[in-house]
């Protein structure tokens, strides 16, 4: 198992602010309790058999079925996202608790031992002043000097040994440490308590984000259940105004539905082509930077001469939009990639469940860690961008066209808002936990996945 854990490629600062949360709350609110306005008629039986009547009429209750069996597959993809999107702002949110609690507890320790040292120094100074004002007939008690050994008085005691004029070398070097000691605890106590505070608002986020994940998986889980059960009785009206068995309606319904996912997945395709030529044109419109002025005599020192030609480089990149992750085009291990996908296929069958990792139910990127955990692979937590930065940062980013089993294939926007994965198998089939109300499963890649894919055996 790896030792890079990806932490330094997470978002260096997410905030789940309510705004944001609200947003995604309400779109779950939407799914699962629609408005009167938005209230669908689905046909009665009754209507079914008016309309064979004539061929219009049938022709346009098979239409309105089509149609209506789009919507609701429409709905529950649409939720489904929703959800993953939530699930995946948890994550984060989680990870940055995680990160937030561990960074209080080092500075807390740091904090206790500063203190602890600075109370040491203290007392030696003390004993110090003491042994200074008896030697100047005054009474040196270090206990009336400490009184009591609170910080204010800890504090006057050195400004009072600063002021002393019989202070040696010895003597200064004592004090000097006594105030870097107590200067130093001050400063980490404050850091510490900064931190608790940071920690406090990343488990409030956390909580809120936990509130609105649940949401939004019941309100996917619930529009799945709709789907389900409104799509059985329109296939079955579907084969009575086609007459023909439901087995045969249903194939009819999901070739269409495999015709509507493609034209989908072909025009997202097709906007990402455009935006991504977009973007590479307005790059190559952008004036370049003019070349810096020859400088009048030769620099004096080569290194320097360098270190100036790296600093205008760095200033140019700077100014520029971030730029695209690096690929790799290393084979994949056979071995772990074997291991992934049987790990992933044994576990077909088993429930969706936001947070899921095993062994009973899964959620996407709890599914792919444990697939490739089973193998000894470390892909960079529980989390789908977690998981294709620990990939970016390892080199282990691919061309989606050259996709082979046992890559991870993400849906979102990289680096930072990613909300899907799934373990792809080759044959443009992957296995993956889709969503609340769904189990885990074989299916063909849908939609449009983001253009790289991630090779995690790579190198091993």
């Amino acid at each position: 198992m790896t030792e890079h854990d990806g932490s330094s490629f997470r978002r260096p600062a997410i905030t789940i602010s309510a705004a944001a949360l609200g947003v995604l709350t309400a779109g779950v609110g939407i799914v699962a309790h629609p408005s009167p306005a938005d209230a669908v008629e689905y046909p009665s039986w009754d209507d079914v058999q008016h309309a064979k009547a004539s061929v219009n009429a049938q022709k346009a209750m098979v239409d309105k079925i089509n149609s209506l069996v789009a919507h609701l597959q429409s709905q529950a993809t649409d939720a489904g996202i929703r959800s993953e999107e939530a699930v995946e702002a948890y994550n984060q949110a989680q990870a940055d608790l995680e990160d937030a609690t561990q960074k209080a507890a080092e500075l807390q320790s740091k904090a206790d031992a500063a203190q602890k040292a600075a109370e040491t120094s203290t007392v030696r100074a003390g004993l110090l002043a003491s042994h200074l004002m008896r030697t100047a007939g005054t009474d040196g008690s270090i206990g009336l000097l400490l009184e009591g050994g609170d910080a204010g008085a800890a504090d006057k005691l050195l400004y009072q040994l600063g002021t002393m004029s019989q202070l040696t070398a010895q003597s200064r070097k004592v004090y000097d440490q006594a105030v870097a000691d107590r200067n130093t605890a001050q400063s980490l106590a404050a850091q510490a308590k900064a931190a608790q505070k940071a920690k406090k608002r990343a488990a409030d986020d956390a909580q809120q984000a936990l509130k609105t994940a649940q949401d939004a998986a019941a309100a996917a889980q619930a529009a799945v259940s709709t789907q389900q059960q409104k799509q059985t009785e329109l296939t079955a009206q579907l084969a009575s105004l086609q007459n023909t068995s439901t087995a045969v309606a249903a194939q009819y319904v999901a070739g269409q539905q495999a015709i509507a996912q493609q034209k989908a997945a072909e025009a997202a395709a097709e906007r990402q082509r455009k935006a991504a030529a977009a973007a590479a044109a307005a790059a190559a419109a952008k004036p370049k930077p003019a070349a810096p002025a020859a400088p009048a005599a030769p620099a004096q020192n080569s290194g320097g001469s360098s270190g100036g030609s790296g600093s205008s480089s760095g200033g140019s990149s700077g100014g520029s939009s971030a730029p695209a992750p690096q690929t790799g085009s290393g084979a994949p291990n056979a071995a772990i990639v074997n291991q992934a996908i049987a790990y992933a296929r044994a576990q077909i069958g088993k429930p969706y469940v936001f947070g899921g990792a095993g062994p009973n139910s899964f959620d996407c990127s709890g599914l792919t860690m444990m697939a490739y955990s089973s193998a000894g692979v470390y892909i960079g937590g529980h989390g789908v961008g977690m998981q294709y930065r620990q990939a970016a940062a390892l080199g282990q980013l691919v061309p989606r066209s050259q996709a082979q089993p046992g890559d991870l294939i993400f849906w979102g926007t990289a680096p930072y808002d990613l909300y899907h994965v799934g373990l792809y198998i080759g044959n443009g089939m992957m296995i993956a936990a889709p969503q609340a109300g769904e189990n885990v499963k074989q299916q063909p890649v849908w939609g449009a996945p983001i253009s790289v894919v991630a090779r995690p055996s790579m190198g091993r």
